[in-house]
């Protein structure tokens, strides 16, 4: 087969800015005409000499380069006229070094018909796409939120409504209760109903990461920082997380070394990745959530936990009662856990028997809702 040396990337780049249905401009950061195609200048009916340099709404007043100079946000698809002719045009900002520099705009050429029905069902499915994020979003809120967090007795509560209520702030919360608790539903609950509720929300078992991989799990680390290290570096936690929620569970078995990171963290905003170089932090907005079983005051009497670090976690603190405290929940709890199964196995059991139940009220429970989860799966 012949090559075809007539084909090249510039042969395609001219293919496309020269396309005899799309009209292509630009504008400079002072709003001037750059660049036109031969299309625009053949449908706008204006000489190249004298529109370039020229401000754009000179000759263009109807078109929506300015707003997306000054706002640095694309607009895609929109009706407008263009000296009588009907076209669906697109804006787009470049950006360099942070900085909005320019716009380009593109105006595809159709038949009346099409361009308003185009246009139309562009706005249908930003309708669609609006009304699905509200769902979803109120979705998530009753789904997973703090109406999906059982129990009627009062002390749980007086728990329940102050993590409501703090969850609108963006206070640094330390929850602590035994194991089995629902220490994870109420950082989850706390996040989902906060400002943060649709950014990410990042858990950390603190425990389960062995404490020289820690370091890089939370911070990330650059390319060749060491042997094995990812092409491009890693991203760490609390960068995963930002604009999000950090939930440190476990925060108790972090290592004294890390403990004096985490505080530089939570006291600058800032991260520093393994292996970067100098003066190379990165600023986060992340909310942190710490949570443990363990009492803490405790570990810093006995030298294993940071004094400043556990003032820094502990600006509000949620003490969720054990079950044995709120054994008059059990009986709801055990209807929500009997139901998930269900839905889960298939199965359809509603009930329990009285003598199991009351089994149920005489053990202490040191697994607590986990536990009690764990039974009732297990003797289905």
């Amino acid at each position: 087969m012949k090559d075809n040396q007539g084909f090249s990337l510039e042969c395609v780049k001219n293919h496309i800015i020269e396309d005899p249905n799309v009209a292509i401009m630009a504008i400079d950061n002072k709003c001037r005409l750059v660049f036109a195609n031969n299309t625009y200048l053949r449908v706008t009916g204006f000489h190249r000499q004298d529109i370039m340099g020229r401000h754009i709404e000179d000759f263009n007043p109807l078109g929506r380069t300015p707003e997306v100079l000054r706002t640095g946000k694309a607009i895609k698809a929109y009706f407008m006229p263009l000296n009588g002719q009907n076209t669906i045009a697109s804006s787009y900002p470049v950006i360099i070094n942070g900085e909005v520099i320019g716009v380009i705009g593109r105006s595809l050429f159709l038949e009346i018909n099409d361009a308003y029905n185009i246009a139309k069902m562009m706005d249908t499915l930003e309708n669609d796409i609006r009304s699905f994020k509200i769902r979803e979003q109120n979705h998530q809120r009753t789904s997973n939120d703090f109406f999906n967090i059982i129990g009627e007795n009062a002390s749980f509560r007086k728990v329940r409504s102050l993590a409501q209520a703090v969850a609108q702030t963006d206070s640094t919360i330390l929850i602590t209760g035994e194991t089995g608790t629902g220490k994870d539903l109420f950082a989850r609950g706390i996040h989902l109903f906060s400002s943060r509720g649709q950014e990410p929300f990042v858990r950390v078992n603190c425990a389960a990461i062995p404490e020289q991989l820690l370091e890089s799990e939370l911070f990330g680390y650059e390319e060749g920082t060491f042997t094995g290290a990812l092409k491009g570096g890693k991203k760490g936690k609390f960068e995963l997380a930002n604009q999000g929620t950090i939930f440190l569970d476990e925060i108790g078995e972090m290592p004294l070394s890390m403990q004096s990171k985490l505080l530089v963290v939570l006291q600058e905003k800032e991260i520093e990745p393994l292996g970067s170089q100098m003066n190379r932090s990165k600023k986060i907005d992340v909310r942190i959530i710490a949570a443990t079983n363990q009492k803490l005051e405790g570990m810093v009497e006995a030298g294993s936990f940071r004094q400043d670090l556990y003032y820094r976690l502990n600006v509000i603190n949620l003490e969720i009662p054990p079950l044995r405290n709120r054994k008059n929940d059990i009986g709801l709890l055990s209807e929500s856990i009997l139901k998930k199964i269900n839905q889960r196995m298939g199965t359809e059991i509603h009930t329990i028997d009285p003598e199991v139940y009351q089994v149920f009220m005489d053990y202490s429970w040191p697994g607590n809702v986990r536990e009690l989860e764990n039974v009732i799966e297990r003797e289905i």
